[in-house]
């Protein structure tokens, strides 16, 4: 326990008084000879300082009887309730039910042990509960950092019946959550049609005719079908043209290529480069999980991990968990070695998108991977753009320092799409985009080559 303001300001006034004490002493002694005036002063000056020793003396029963009784008095209980899980850089509420075992209302000053993947600015939290009763209090926290996050007990400083003390007290249990990326467009996918929310973030679709190799149903004949798509028996059977109506084979895999190199570190806003490609990666897998393709996923220039191509919707939770607590490394990015453990490990045709951040001094190296991977596989690179290079070209010139900046990036990007031109020659697929937009651009890539008919 220790002394609470309100007996450090009772303390305080009665040091106070002892000045007062002293002072009146002082005047007694140089009160003039009179004997009679200087009997009554030195009796005054008594009274005062026998008064000043009472308080003090009840000050001190009183503290010492309300802290043995706090020592008696039984423990509050705290219980935390926390999501199951958590979105990178989405707010979510942590809830704390504080029941209150004395027979009398306490007042208190909470503050939770948050780990340091998640800020908050909720906290302390001061309030009051009514005696034997228990209140419900909230705080919002905002996770900065994925991966496993531990929450330790709760600290309570509970003043004492008579607020003479604080009683400091540690509550609760350690919990852990994971700290996942940022899921929301993928939950809002979910909850919605995919058409509807596809048009919703911009990826405008062209209706392509059924013509595939796997029948999906039979429909009324329409202006444009083929003779050959006409079912015979059905027209016979419903009196009017029946059309067959196929689909694309559905058996396709999506192998994403994840640099984990040093390159994805950077940032332009509070998230790294890597946690945008994680998005991007996430919503285009969930996409193509619900288009019937299987997904799988590589990982180079870091910690390496592999998960074989799986399908179905529901499978997404084992990308997630593949992926919440993957962070970029300092490593330099060795391409050519990923094409090669790449294709050792899976010899099916599939797509594979590579993403990552082109440079030019990767040319030689990007093109024998390319070379390397477009032997069996389909092949797109996603590629995120440094906004800190735009902001250069932004930039008004007007010093010898601002016109370097502005040819060293102008230089820079122009190098830099010299050599997505020459990838784009060799047949793959290419998005570059800002790593906020990359989402975006990936998705409408992905959804092109499923509707051309490639996958």
């Amino acid at each position: 326990m220790r002394p609470s303001k309100r007996l450090l300001s009772l303390v305080a006034a009665w040091l106070a008084l002892a000045g007062l004490v002293f002072a009146v002493r002082i005047a007694a002694v140089l009160q003039p000879s009179d004997k009679d005036l200087l009997a009554n002063a030195s009796q005054s000056a008594q009274e005062f300082a026998n008064l000043w020793w009472l308080l003090g003396g009840v000050l001190l029963v009183a503290a010492w009887i309300d802290a043995v009784r706090q020592r008696r008095y039984p423990m509050l209980r705290v219980v935390r309730q926390l999501p199951h899980s958590l979105a990178l850089g989405a707010e979510a509420k942590v809830s704390l039910r504080i029941e209150n075992g004395y027979d009398f209302s306490v007042q208190l000053e909470l503050t939770d042990y948050y780990p340091a993947e998640v800020e908050t600015q909720a906290l302390p939290i001061i309030c009051s509960i009514e005696a034997n009763a228990h209140k419900d209090v909230d705080y919002l926290i905002r996770p900065i950092r994925r991966g496993a996050a531990e929450f330790g007990k709760t600290h309570l400083r509970i003043e004492s019946r008579w607020r003479l003390w604080q009683k400091r007290q540690q509550q609760g249990e350690l919990q852990s959550l994971k700290i996942y990326p940022n899921f929301a467009p993928i939950a809002k996918l979910a909850m919605m049609g995919l058409e509807h929310q596809l048009s919703q973030l911009g990826v405008h679709l062209q209706q392509r005719r059924g013509d595939g190799s796997d029948f999906h149903q039979l429909r009324e004949f329409r202006e444009g079908d083929a003779i050959r798509q006409i079912d015979w028996k059905a027209t016979a059977r419903h009196s009017k043209a029946i059309s067959r109506d196929y689909q694309d084979e559905r058996d396709q895999s999506v192998i994403f290529l994840l640099d984990c190199g040093r390159r994805l570190r950077n940032k332009d806003d509070e998230f790294s480069h890597f946690d945008h490609a994680l998005n991007a990666l996430l919503l285009t897998s969930y996409v193509a999980l619900r288009q019937g393709d299987a997904v799988g996923l590589m990982t180079f220039a870091g910690e390496e991990r592999w998960l074989n191509p799986v399908k179905g919707p529901a499978n997404i939770n084992v990308l997630l968990n593949q992926l919440y607590d993957l962070h970029s490394g300092t490593t330099t990015s060795d391409y050519v070695e990923a094409a090669e453990r790449l294709v050792g490990r899976y010899s099916k045709r599939s797509l594979v998108i590579l993403i990552t951040n082109v440079q030019e001094e990767d040319s030689d190296d990007l093109n024998t991977a390319i070379g390397i991977l477009t032997k069996r596989h389909l092949v797109v690179v996603a590629s995120l753009q440094e906004a800190i290079i735009q902001s250069c070209i932004d930039i008004p010139v007007k010093t010898i320092s601002d016109a370097l900046s502005y040819c060293g990036a102008n230089d820079h990007l122009e190098q830099r799409r010299k050599l997505l031109h020459r990838l784009q020659n060799l047949g793959v697929g290419m998005t570059d985009a800002q790593p906020q937009h990359l989402h975006h651009a990936l998705l409408a890539e992905y959804l092109r080559l499923k509707r051309s008919g490639k996958i």
